[in-house]
């Protein structure tokens, strides 16, 4: 897992160190505040592919070249490290004329990271694995983390859902949680991409209700996923935040999550098209991967999800979350504050914002003007 990330004349950044939690990392802050830019560094420099090319694919700078990475107005060369819990680091230098990297060489058992962009990918699927896209096409259209993410994705499971969630009593909790929230699984069949309606229920019960409620199978230990009838339809006739849980629920089937895997998910903004009513279960299903050896790494600006992050958060349960608030200091340049307790963050836009909101909605209810 990743303990912590250096930047220096990168990007967005001037001089920025952050420490991570093994657990859950939330960074927070207004837009342009680099969240984006911090997830992709972690992801290039912890990726087995080249890191240049990496680099390029994922930020896509105008002038396609590693110059339009440096830090404008920077001194000096630019450095980025990264360093796991064993100590190990892997680091890359450039300066603000050269175009290609020097670096270090990456880690040494850990598996490749996980990068969730905002984008919904899963309606992409079907292009990409039928190659009716070239490849170039494709680098042209979308970063590299859309075309990663789609890749892994689309990797043959080594066995059903159904026996994933049997055989691990980790995934057992967090996948029938998933399906039976929006009604159904996201399946792929040789070419076809279908969502299946139905709801996992332990075996041998033949009275099920889905308003008994999502998560009231998540103690059984043998389970079943009965579909209903008319039950497949097409990805894309599903609404989007389904389809961001049917990604989570996916990434676990594959193995890329959750299977002993020493590597990070990156998830940049979770709540983008996802119901606030799902919210909660995205913060649940996220706490019990972290509970159980992922660490969490997200990237938001919404309230609901960090609230549901203080609310749901059990330290009793080993849960460990560092906020990462990221914020223009008096110089125009980018600046943190860490802390483990959401109510101890002093640079907080998005609660400062939220108050406002609040205060206006009393001024008008006491027709203050």
């Amino acid at each position: 897992m990743i303990t912590a990330i250096s930047l220096e004349n990168f990007a967005a950044f001037k001089k920025l160190d952050l420490k991570f939690s093994s657990g859950i990392n939330i960074i927070i802050g207004e837009n342009s505040c680099g969240k984006t830019q911090l997830l992709k560094s972690i992801y290039a420099l912890s990726h087995e592919q080249e890191v240049t090319s990496k680099l390029l694919g994922l930020f896509k700078p105008n002038n396609k070249k590693l110059t339009g990475l440096y830090h404008r107005g920077g001194e000096g060369k630019t450095e980025v490290r990264i360093e796991d819990s064993s100590g190990q680091l892997s680091k890359i230098e450039f300066g603000s004329r050269t175009e290609t990297v020097k670096h270090e060489p990456a880690f040494s058992g850990l598996s490749n990271p996980v990068l969730v962009p905002t984008k919904e990918v899963l309606s992409l699927l079907e292009a990409i694995q039928t190659e009716a896209v070239p490849q170039e096409t494709l680098s042209i259209l979308f970063d590299d983390s859309i075309v990663d993410l789609c890749r892994t994705l689309l990797a043959e499971p080594s066995e059903s859902l159904a026996e994933t969630v049997n055989k691990d009593p980790r995934l057992g909790r967090i996948i029938p949680i998933l399906v039976n929230a929006i009604g159904g699984k996201f399946e792929i069949n040789g070419s076809e991409h279908v969502f299946v309606k139905g709801l996992f229920v332990e075996k041998g019960n033949s009275e099920i209700s889905k308003s008994k409620g999502a998560d009231m199978y998540a103690d059984f230990t043998q389970l079943e996923f009965r579909k209903t009838a008319k039950s497949e339809t097409s990805v894309t006739m599903i609404a989007e935040g389904y389809r961001k849980i049917g990604l989570l629920q996916r990434l676990i089937h594959v193995g890329a999550l959750a299977k002993g895997k020493a590597n990070v998910l990156l998830w940049d903004e979770p709540e983008s098209n996802i119901n606030p009513v799902l919210m909660r279960l995205v913060v649940e299903c996220l706490l019990e991967l972290a509970r159980n050896g992922q660490q969490v790494i997200i990237a938001t600006h919404d309230y609901v999800l960090l609230k549901w992050f203080d609310l749901l958060m059990d330290e009793s349960k080993g849960d460990h979350v560092l906020y990462h608030a990221l914020f223009r200091d008096e110089d125009g340049e980018i600046s943190k504050e860490t802390v483990d307790n959401y109510k101890m963050l002093s640079e907080n836009s998005i609660s400062r914002t939220y108050s406002s909101l609040y205060d206006a909605e009393i001024k008008r209810s006491l027709g203050v003007k």
